[in-house]
């Protein structure tokens, strides 16, 4: 019998198979979660709707964080924000200025044509918001990211793209794919006192896999700057990709301008109450870091023991790349075999990473199989 046909039979029932370890899914949710859904046992229990504005979510958010209800946005998931709140920022922020615009008016007269308006990231990183920005007019500036850099951005290059002219500078941190702060909180504060035209949106969507004695997230800088928005998500350390919970920490008068675009009661009762449940767990966070520092180091073990390139990590994902002429396409390909999706990277624009794979965490007996199978494939 071969893989694929015990695939079908056994070992899907044995696994659960197909396991998708391509989407950066969380892995556990906060017992207090599980408490809280034991409570919905009956026909009435969600036939409420929750409070308008969200305020005892709030409330929470505000003490976590360090932050006034009025710099918070809520909303089904981060994805939903950066779809709607980057375009707004572009629109409203980074066009409207006056030393940008002239620029520009400049360039057209003269015939040199091109936007400028640019937005700065890194190489290897989260590409849909630089996308999206590009696909509005913008200027892509993405900054050498990678081994030759330690996987962090240098802050000298950063200030480099942007001293000239501001920009919307998107910092993934920790970054996906890498795994790695790209600037610490320090590098942040120096840009954004430096630089107060230019914005810079900090997506913290992993910050919670990093201890905070390692990192101070940056959510509490957000009340003293007119620059700096922070968005974060409930579905990866908090294991509720399921439930679609995310919120947006930014400037008093760009909530007030996301709040009049959409109706109150965005998030239902259950989400509402699951996300205050997870924010006040004393314990999930703890717990997690021990379980995923045990995971990752069990799947990167397996990695380097053939020789592929495991960029340290301190998320819930693992970056690995191949030094020899195999690619992250043909183990994805191998592995889709066996029912396991891993992430590959497909060229974007001019931007090509054939070497490069990422896998995601799973749980329990998933993490088992995952190795099983990555210690035929890659020894065969």
């Amino acid at each position: 019998m071969s893989i694929s046909d015990k695939f079908e039979t056994e070992l899907a029932k044995d696994y659960n198979l197909p396991i998708n370890l391509g989407l950066n899914d969380g892995t556990i949710c906060p017992k207090s979660c599980i408490d809280i859904m034991n409570t919905h046992n009956d026909r009435t229990c969600l036939r409420n709707y929750t409070t308008a504005d969200h305020d005892p979510l709030l409330d929470t958010i505000c003490k976590k964080d360090g932050v006034n209800p009025e710099n918070i946005y809520v909303a089904n998931g981060s994805g939903p924000i950066l779809k709607q709140c980057i375009p707004w920022i572009i629109e409203n922020k980074i066009r409207s200025s006056t030393a940008l615009t002239a620029k520009y008016l400049l360039k057209k007269k003269l015939g040199i044509g091109g936007p400028t308006f640019p937005i700065v990231s890194g190489r290897l990183t989260y590409f849909k918001v630089p996308l999206k920005a590009g696909n509005a007019g913008l200027d892509v500036h993405l900054l050498p990211l990678g081994p030759e850099t330690d996987w962090k951005l240098r802050l000298e290059d950063v200030e480099a793209a942007i001293s000239k002219t501001p920009s919307l500078v998107y910092i993934c941190n920790p970054n996906n794919p890498t795994g790695q702060l790209m600037l610490t909180r320090e590098e942040i504060i120096t840009l954004l006192d430096k630089y107060p035209d230019s914005i810079f949106w900090v997506d913290e969507a992993y910050v919670q896999y990093i201890p905070q004695d390692e990192h101070e997230p940056l959510s509490n800088l957000v009340p003293k700057y007119n620059n700096l928005y922070v968005s974060r998500t409930f579905s990866f350390a908090y294991g509720l990709a399921g439930v679609r919970i995310g919120y947006l920490l930014g400037p008093k008068s760009s909530i007030q301008a996301f709040e009049g675009a959409v109706t109150n009661y965005r998030l239902g009762t259950l989400q509402e109450q699951l996300a205050i449940a997870a924010l006040t767990d004393e314990n999930h966070i703890d717990e997690l870091l021990e379980m995923t520092a045990k995971d990752r180091e069990q799947i990167g073990v397996v990695l380097e023991e053939f020789g592929v390139e495991v960029v340290p990590s301190k998320t819930h994902f693992i970056l690995g790349r191949f030094t020899d002429d195999r690619t992250g396409e043909w183990l994805a390909s191998e592995l889709k075999k066996v029912g396991i999706r891993i992430k590959h990277f497909v060229d974007v624009q001019d931007e090509k990473y054939p070497e490069y794979f990422r896998i995601t965490l799973g749980v329990g007996k998933e993490n088992e199989y995952l190795c099983e199978q990555l210690r035929q494939i890659l020894g065969a």
